[in-house]
């Protein structure tokens, strides 16, 4: 692999991770909020009565840094990032960010993984088909629905599913099919834990809505993708020249028109992991899931600026690394791209 590629790609994830990095610094601050000041304001609204409310908040300002000119607070937000030091949350004081997004990204990362993968295998399933057998008019009359549901967001077809399965008829009958919030069983007071079978069993369970707002809203898009490629990749020559060698019929479809029409959707499925990311964490809201959702929303409204810088940078890397793996095997997939770039 040339030295020049690597640097290139490895260059552009570095520089991608410094405009994120740049971008959550400095947009939370353009309000010019005070969030320590209006939190106090607020508890003694509340009936509590604070003395000094502003020497305290000068006094929090201080211990945050938040005092400081913004381009000393900038560069100390660097050097942290650079040691992937995330910080401590200014209003959870028990806990720093780095263990909060333990505790919280792999529940996250987990659904958006496992949902991505299962819409895009699918979907890039039923597209072939779709556009290999075209005489299956029950395969074509079963794509409408899911070519309406993927102009809905993950989140709103989610409330969708919570109606359906939850709100609904079914309760006349006290059937819970699938239950509408949380990670697991939260009777069971010694878990979560993984080595416990009956703990992954409930946490599949109630991982399904949340999933299946993700997968069915991606069939479509996926699906559609994928039949576009096949229509391109059944009029090259080396489809004709398969078809007249007398090659079988499932030999072509798998080893000549999935495996060349497959390539752009994989570059698809990485940009759209990071798309998923964003999506979910709406949709975590909405079923009350423990990922890094709930975490975003609630530091947001408190104007938690170490929480929000390391949530965004943790979400961005994810995705960066994500793109630099697909560069990097890209060409290891297709023989026709080389590292030089010739």
């Amino acid at each position: 692999m040339p030295s020049k590629y690597i640097v290139g790609r490895v260059g552009m994830f570095f520089l991608t991770i410094f405009l994120a990095s740049t971008l959550v610094f400095f947009l939370p601050r353009l309000s010019g909020r005070d969030p320590f000041r209006e939190k106090l304001f607020e508890e003694a609204q509340r009936g509590g009565y604070l003395e000094d409310v502003d020497e305290i908040a000068a006094a929090l300002n201080e211990r945050y840094g938040f005092d400081r000119p913004l381009w000393q607070q900038y560069v100390s937000y660097l050097g942290e990032i650079a040691r992937f030091d995330l910080g401590t949350s200014q209003f959870t004081f028990s806990k720093s960010n780095n263990q909060l997004l333990a505790e919280t990204l792999g529940w996250t990362i987990g659904l958006t993984f496992i949902s991505a993968m299962v819409a895009f295998f699918i979907g890039t399933g039923m597209g072939a088909i779709m556009e290999w057998r075209r005489q299956n008019t029950g395969l074509l009359a079963a794509m409408a629905p899911f070519l309406m549901m993927s102009a809905v967001p993950y989140f709103i077809f989610g409330l969708v599913l919570l109606t359906v399965f939850w709100f609904s008829w079914l309760q006349a009958f006290d059937w819970e099919l699938f239950p509408p919030y949380g990670a697991y069983d939260p009777t069971v007071e010694e878990w979560p834990d993984w080595s416990d079978f009956r703990f992954l069993g409930s946490a599949v369970w109630h991982a399904t809505l949340p999933a299946l707002s993700i997968v069915l809203v991606s069939l479509g898009g996926w699906a559609m993708g994928m039949r576009g490629m096949m229509v391109t990749t059944k009029g090259e020559d080396y489809m004709l020249q398969a078809e007249a060698k007398g090659l079988p019929d499932n030999v072509r479809f798998y080893r000549y028109a999935i495996r060349n029409s497959l390539l752009p959707q994989l570059t698809g499925l990485a940009l759209q992991i990071g798309l998923i990311v964003s999506g979910v964490v709406l949709v975590e809201i909405v079923f009350t899931y423990p990922g890094v959702g709930g975490l975003l929303v609630q530091s947001i409204r408190n104007s938690d600026y170490p929480l929000i810088q390391g949530i965004v940078f943790v979400l961005a890397f994810c995705t960066a690394v994500t793109t630099l793996l697909l560069d990097m095997i890209y060409p290891l997939i297709d023989p026709r791209i080389s590292y030089s770039g010739n």
